[in-house]
């Protein structure tokens, strides 16, 4: 089976090597390499360069996010098998192998287990696969689909894709509900661990919490309130917390109120969060600054 996998990257100079060697290093014969960089200026051209005659192609120039890359990435693959690996993130020997052997249908996407690593590579705890249970996941607005390591086939990409390309952090959850409600049962969590997950200051995981709060509402009104699909509306009561939490980190006390109250649970932190909202930003400001 041929796969085909992607690194987009923007500015990550300081894992993109890390994660490009643990792509090549893959012991699966059939890879097709590619790199999409959004025009870094940090000196990853410079690194990709000296990888480019073991890459199928790379690009760098500016684009309009990471799903838009990875959508005209996979338009222009040829594998069988469809997986992307993010520049900070990397793979472990024998991953795409162990992948590849899950993938066959009914199966059309299979995950793994992953490590979160820091910003030196310094593991910090594993990250579980969970069982992949459409309700479950939508009722605490959560992908159980560890993303570093997964593959999907061609058919999957197909059916559910292309990739929803205004969204910031959630078009990976929206592509595989899509890819569950048409065909149920179709993706599966496997027993292994496939890849390292980095957290760092500059990743999705960690930083930018005013885009991750807009795309926890866009998520909410704007997929899951079309969706159809079972527990959406608790699932939008979670993503509109949740933004609620970020728009109080982004300090937009304003909407940080409006949507914690739009999803409010009686818990100690949403309680606690509600009522920090309503001071002053620069008090609050300084009570962060403070930690």
């Amino acid at each position: 089976m041929k796969v085909t996998l992607v690194t987009p990257s923007f500015n990550q100079a300081a894992y993109l090597e890390e994660t490009i060697e643990s792509v090549l290093a893959q012991d699966h014969p059939d890879l097709e390499y590619a790199v999409v960089d959004g025009g870094s200026t940090d000196g990853s051209v410079e690194i990709i360069r000296r990888y480019e005659d073991r890459l199928a192609w790379w690009t760098s120039g500016p684009d309009s996010g990471q799903a838009a890359a990875l959508n005209a990435a996979f338009a222009r693959a040829s594998g069988d098998a469809l997986g992307w690996l993010n520049s900070d993130d990397a793979l472990l020997p024998g991953a795409i192998a162990r992948a590849v052997a899950e993938l066959r249908e009914p199966t059309l996407l299979v995950y793994g287990r992953a490590v979160f690593v820091d910003d030196a590579g310094r593991e910090i705890f594993p990250l579980e696969a969970r069982p992949f249970d459409v309700e479950a996941m939508v009722r605490a607005c959560a992908n159980h689909v560890v993303q570093p390591g997964s593959l999907f086939l061609r058919r999957a990409w197909e059916l559910a894709g292309p990739f929803d390309e205004e969204a910031y952090y959630f078009f990976d959850f929206q592509f595989v509900l899509r890819l569950a409600q048409l065909v149920p049962g179709s993706v599966r969590a496997i027993d292994d661990t496939l890849a390292t997950y980095r957290v760092h200051a500059e990743s999705k995981s960690a930083g930018a919490p005013l885009a991750k709060a807009r795309d926890y509402v866009r998520f909410a009104d704007r997929f899951l309130a079309e969706s159809g699909l079972p527990g959406a509306d608790e699932g939008r009561r979670a993503a509109y917390l949740a933004a609620g939490e970020y728009f109080y980190d982004a300090l937009e006390l304003g909407p940080a109120r409006r949507y914690l109250v739009r999803g409010f649970r009686p818990t100690r932190r949403a309680t606690s969060l509600l009522a920090k909202s309503m001071l002053p930003r620069r008090v609050v400001r300084l009570a962060k600054a403070r930690g």
